[in-house]
């Protein structure tokens, strides 16, 4: 949530009428948003497998996200193309900007976003299935599906910045299944002491 909160803001400071198309925030923006989806898969993974299956895939998380920080603080940016971006609506400018980077750092993007946002739905998806009195869950699924949506309908909906608002979703969603889920758990816990 810390890594969702700051990329955030880096969305934030890149408006226009703010910092508007700034380099340094958009390069932490990048390094910040594909691991935090990464993480939340792991984060799955480690309440569904054993231990020493989750301890494989952190690691993969790990290393793909430190080459991200690494390639995505170092390598050159084509700034003509981040200038460009964001002279548009925002939402559209985040999605162009991200091709001032060469395939070498947003394979890493790509894979943290796609591996970590299935297993998130889908491991979501499946305790549900599992068991049908976690409806939390649900809410966790919606809260991963949401921001993909958002990505997907900004050209079906004519409006770039619908975007900001299906993220917006999606971090309530997921926050409220947090939220649900520790209720869940206390109730079950006070349950089994008594």
């Amino acid at each position: 949530m810390l890594f969702y909160g700051l990329s955030a803001l880096m969305e934030f400071l890149m408006n226009p009428d703010l910092m508007g198309a700034n380099i340094v925030v958009f390069r932490v923006y990048y390094v910040l948003a594909a691991p935090l989806v990464g993480m939340l898969g792991a984060g799955v993974v480690y309440l569904l497998v054993r231990r020493s299956v989750a301890r494989y895939f952190l690691a993969f998380v790990v290393v793909l996200s430190i080459g991200l920080a690494i390639t995505g603080l170092t390598t050159p940016l084509n700034e003509s193309i981040i200038i460009e971006s964001f002279r548009g609506e925002l939402g559209y400018a985040f999605r162009v900007a991200v091709h001032a980077y060469p395939m070498t750092v947003r394979i890493f993007s790509i894979i943290l976003n796609s591996v970590g946002g299935t297993i998130l739905v889908g491991g979501a998806l499946y305790s549900y299935i599992r068991d049908r009195s976690r409806t939390y869950n649900l809410l966790i699924a919606l809260g991963g599906v949401l921001p993909m949506i958002g990505g997907s309908a900004m050209g079906f909906f004519g409006n770039p910045n619908v975007f900001f608002e299906f993220e917006l979703g999606g971090t309530v969603f997921l926050f409220l299944g947090f939220l649900f889920s520790d209720r869940y758990i206390r109730a079950r816990e006070a349950k089994t002491a008594s």
